[in-house]
């Protein structure tokens, strides 16, 4: 969902097959010379959320010397602290005097996207947390990256997207699936489109179920831990460690099971194979006219697009 580009020096350029790694790149760019960038032409980051992938992408981009890491925020105060001491060390043994203090740590994510020397965000928290940080860092004129799913709802996105539009800055949502595990979903896209498999009639992703209501029991909560703001949009509800892990090196947490906070695995995983069979499709700018809920279960869900192909979630349709 690219806007037109705006960023004078810099260039948020989002390529449709790209992976976050590749995203920042400033106009004018060229690998010889990016090793001698100046300060004044990297692309200036936030981030927002800093569980497993946001620090991914953090020590990713730390490697890229197109931008630079001002900022960091999240509601558990020993994962915002990490990031800001794995900031600092690559940014120290980068420099000759091996010193370097210069990331800031914001337990309110609304602080950090008032910082006018931000250029772009990556949200990589919770799904539940994508829309509002989303179009806020819009509306300050933000550039953003936010991890897949998109959002919770048809309506988040939605709106996401008018903000997007409305405050024309560019946005990118995570589909590294794209470009990763050696080239065979692009191999498989091209043998569709090329006719080598012959007519697609019909398709089928195998992912996750959906999500289930919490039922999660209650927990102390944590010193250093925001909770009231870790539930945020959601309905209020008791600390549970299986949402919002003690630790700060966590394995991913399982909060994308539970309906008030995620879309199970069927919009996780989904998000990248059902964007998969859409690419070979072509159907990137359009979508399915008809969506079928299933008859019974947890699978059946069917897409139908113009053209009379179907797309089923899971085995054999009802």
């Amino acid at each position: 969902m690219p806007t037109s580009l705006h960023m004078h020096r810099r260039h948020f350029l989002a390529s449709a097959a790209g992976g976050l790694a590749t995203t920042f790149l400033p106009a004018g760019s060229r690998a010889q010379n990016r090793e001698r960038r100046a300060p004044s032409e990297r692309i200036t980051l936030g981030f927002i959320g800093i569980g497993v992938m946001g620090r991914g992408h953090l020590q990713s981009l730390l490697g890229n010397r197109g931008v630079q890491v001002l900022a960091v925020s999240d509601v558990h105060q020993g994962r915002m602290q990490n990031a800001v001491e794995i900031v600092h060390r690559a940014y120290a043994a980068q420099r000759k005097s091996g010193a370097y203090r210069g990331c800031a740590a914001f337990a309110d994510f609304r602080d950090l996207l008032g910082r006018r020397d931000i250029d772009a965000v990556v949200i990589s928290t919770p799904d539940h947390w994508h829309a509002i940080p989303a179009i806020l860092a819009c509306r300050a004129r933000k550039d953003v990256y936010c991890e897949k799913p998109l959002s919770l709802t048809i309506a988040e996105s939605r709106a996401m997207v008018r903000a997007a539009r409305d405050n024309n800055i560019i946005f990118q949502t995570g589909s590294q699936q794209r470009t990763e595990f050696g080239g065979h979903f692009r191999k498989a896209v091209e043998y569709v489109r090329s006719g080598r498999i012959g007519r697609v009639r019909t398709i089928r992703v195998g992912v996750g179920g959906p999500a289930r209501p919490c039922d999660l029991g209650d927990e102390q909560t944590p010193q250093g831990v925001n909770w009231d703001m870790w539930n945020g949009p959601s309905p209020a509800r008791a600390y549970n460690h299986v949402l919002c892990p003690r630790d700060v090196h966590n394995h991913f947490p399982a909060w994308r099971n539970y309906r008030e906070y995620a879309g199970g695995g069927l919009a996780d995983m989904g998000a990248h194979h059902f964007d998969i069979a859409q690419w070979a499709l072509n159907m990137d700018a359009s979508g399915p006219t008809e969506i079928h809920p299933p008859e019974r279960g947890d699978t059946g869900l069917r897409f139908v697009y113009a053209n009379g192909v179907e797309m089923f979630h899971g085995g054999p349709s009802p």
